[in-house]
């Protein structure tokens, strides 16, 4: 990665960060709707496990 790459993707590691929260937010609350005695924490560690997962197909079909 250049040095200009790395300047660039420091700008954005913040907004990737909140994008990821606010991802992890909109399933909590679907996972809310659905099943009324939902445990938040574990239902988080589900989604990131399920975020984790995408990532890795996603870093794949890229061939990363």
């Amino acid at each position: 990665m250049t040095d200009m790459q790395q300047i660039e993707i420091a700008r954005y590691r913040d907004e990737i960060r909140d994008d990821v929260r606010a991802l992890v937010e909109k399933y909590r609350r679907a996972m809310d709707w659905d099943i009324p005695e939902n445990d938040d924490r574990r239902s988080d560690r589900l989604i990131l496990q399920a975020i984790e997962t995408a990532l890795a197909e996603v870093r794949e079909s890229l061939g990363v």
